[in-house]
């Protein structure tokens, strides 16, 4: 009976001994796991088409233990990260002329690049039999996907480089293609007679939701860095700046709704005592958190795909006319969204002072302090 016990006792010991050594390999598993998924959030955020490609590659041995919400957050940035490097980016790298498809928005025509000096540019060089402008774009071929660091306190606390910035003047100005092919000569004509203020606002406004969308993370907060210095200028009548105060006004709006879904866009800590819509916007570019966080990345994407789905034509059909997530509206031509500018700051200022006093503000701050306040050179 002793001897049974003790056989008993023996395997009770050994299975336990199994147990254990499994639940640590089971651990270890995880814990290499939740690694290899963390490095690949911080590779697509700072996004090189080299390191992104080895850490997908090193990722397949860790498949089966990855979370469902990491698996799911994977094959986004992979479906993703195919969209920014499309077979056509090594035109955009030409020491010549050259003309290659490209697919914005789900439309595909074909792009005229010339590779200049300058940093971005996009203009009509001649118009077909059919009376459509043939589109020319320039910018500079030997930064395209350089990783030379972008000079700055802006750039250096978000690890920016000088392709960062080149993706973004390159998407900006293919999203200016995009809205030109919509007209032809007779159209331009007119557009420019009647309504120039307001269609070269618009051109700006689909040029930055086009990089906003297309480019990868950096390249997104590139975009939003740029137009820091044309916010402070503030010439209501410049299409730079009424175009980025359109896209601004509609992400300020879906950060004061819910600040807490959004802990790298910090706000002001005061109300501003005037102009509040556009101080705040500039707050949140100016003091974008470097810990810029996959979901608010894939946050930004959505809003403004969702934005251009939904009212890309309307837009347009209704003169600049943009409805924004807290039912108000934003107009592109200075002189008719004056009346909807006190209503925007009204509501700016009623929204900023809640979320101040409810500690959602502070809360949000304490996620990261303070960086230094950012401007970028402005591009276009």
């Amino acid at each position: 009976m002793k001897r049974e016990y003790l056989i008993v006792g023996v395997l009770v010991a050994c299975v336990s001994t199994c147990l254990a050594a499994e639940a640590k390999n089971e651990q270890a598993a995880t814990d290499e796991a939740q690694s290899c998924y963390e490095q690949m959030v911080d590779t697509y955020l700072h996004f090189d088409v080299k390191a992104w490609d080895a850490a997908c590659k090193a990722s397949l041995k860790f498949t089966s233990s990855f979370t469902a919400q990491q698996k799911a957050d994977i094959a986004y940035m992979r479906r993703a990260a195919q969209e920014y490097r499309p077979d056509w980016w090594k035109s955009t790298k030409s020491s010549t002329s050259v003309s290659f498809p490209v697919t914005i928005w789900g439309k595909t025509f074909t792009a005229n690049y010339r590779p200049s000096a300058g940093l971005g540019y996009s203009g009509i060089f001649d118009f077909d039999e059919a009376g459509r402008p043939v589109i020319v774009l320039s910018w500079q071929a030997h930064v395209v996907d350089s990783t030379k660091p972008l000079e700055g306190d802006a750039a250096a606390a978000h690890q920016m480089k000088e392709g960062d910035e080149a993706e973004a003047i390159i998407w900006h100005e293919l999203g200016h293609n995009f809205v030109s092919l919509g007209f032809d000569l007779n159209q331009l004509i007119e557009l420019y007679k009647k309504y120039q203020i307001l269609y070269n606002s618009l051109h700006e406004f689909y040029a930055d939701t086009t990089a906003l969308y297309h480019c990868s993370p950096p390249g997104r907060k590139a975009t939003l860095l740029i137009r820091i210095s044309g916010l402070h200028w503030n010439d209501v009548n410049d299409e730079h700046v009424r175009g980025s105060m359109g896209v601004g006004s509609c992400l300020l709006a879906t950060v004061l709704s819910d600040p807490g879904k959004w802990p790298s866009f910090h706000l002001p800590t005061t109300v501003p005592e005037t102009d509040p819509e556009r101080k705040c916007i500039l707050y949140m570019y100016e003091h974008l958190d470097p810990r810029y966080t996959l979901d608010e990345d894939r946050n930004l994407r959505e809003l403004v795909g969702n934005l251009f789905r939904k009212q890309g034509a309307s837009i347009f059909r209704s003169k600049g006319t943009i409805a924004l997530p807290n039912k108000l509206e934003y107009k592109m031509t200075p002189s008719e969204d004056r009346d909807l500018q006190v209503k925007r700051d009204a509501w700016v200022a009623a929204a900023l002072k809640k979320a101040i006093d409810s500690g959602a503000v502070a809360k949000v701050q304490a996620t990261g302090g303070h960086p230094k306040r950012f401007r970028l050179k402005p591009v276009w």
